[in-house]
């Protein structure tokens, strides 16, 4: 599922690197920033939970994993403003299906993304989106997807798992107007890493508590023009683990 800050792209490297953290005695695989599911749904093991604080997207994940096949094949444009401007009236998983499949590289209700004339000829945005998602929802069956926030798990809770988190990216564009908690989130790791091997993507992360395992150029783009950046995709694991 197309989703901002999606590791698609990477996932071929990173999914091995982060599987081979599962083990035979590994209690489960936790992914507390599942997005749209565009690793978890890589991972192999019996017992994958994907969450998210985000009712609506987690709403559509299953609705995908579930019911794919009544998935609509497009979105048109007077539908898009009408759930835009109408949520309540609508099912969570459908205006989750309308925010992220038929906006903009995904954001959320971030501008229609239909029809556009690109070299290669007319496309469809939303459309090949909703397919991708079709496509996708053989993967999420096996997935236990929960709308929860990360602060709602404990180290009590959760013990013998590997977990992965694909946070919102520090002073970032895409993520300027969220208000993630980041050193709340970086103590959560570290008590979380006393039962549990836990893994974090990002640009960058305090050198004092996290090891860098893994590193990689990739092309990023920042807006609706395809105006992009270089930037360095890294791979962190709490230190003492």
């Amino acid at each position: 599922m197309k989703y901002i800050g999606s590791k698609n792209k990477i996932s071929k490297e990173l999914a091995p690197i982060i599987q081979s953290y599962i083990k035979e005695d590994t209690k489960g695989y936790l992914e507390p920033f599942v997005g749209g599911a565009n690793m978890i749904d890589k991972i192999q093991h019996k017992n994958k939970v994907g969450s998210d604080i985000h009712k609506e997207l987690i709403a559509l994940l299953n609705f995908a994993k579930d019911k794919p096949e009544y998935l609509p094949s497009g979105i048109t444009k007077d539908e898009y403003i009408a759930v835009r401007d109408n949520k309540v009236l609508y099912d969570d998983w459908y205006v989750g299906l309308v925010g992220f499949c038929g906006s903009y590289n995904a954001k959320y209700f971030g501008g229609y993304a239909g029809e556009c004339v690109t070299k290669q000829g007319i496309r469809h945005y939303d459309q090949e989106a909703i397919k991708n998602l079709k496509k996708q929802s053989n993967g999420l069956r096996d997935i236990l997807f929960l709308n929860k926030s990360f602060l709602d798990y404990s180290e009590n809770e959760i013990s013998g798992y590997v977990i992965y988190c694909d946070i919102p990216y520090k002073n970032t564009t895409d993520y300027k107007t969220t208000k993630f908690p980041y050193d709340e989130f970086y103590e959560w790791c570290l008590k979380m890493s006393q039962n549990n091997v836990v893994l974090v993507s990002e640009y960058n992360m305090p050198e004092e508590l996290f090891e860098c395992i893994w590193n990689k150029e990739c092309r990023v783009f920042l807006d609706n023009n395809n105006n992009n950046k270089q930037r360095t995709e890294k791979l962190f694991i709490v230190k003492h683990q």
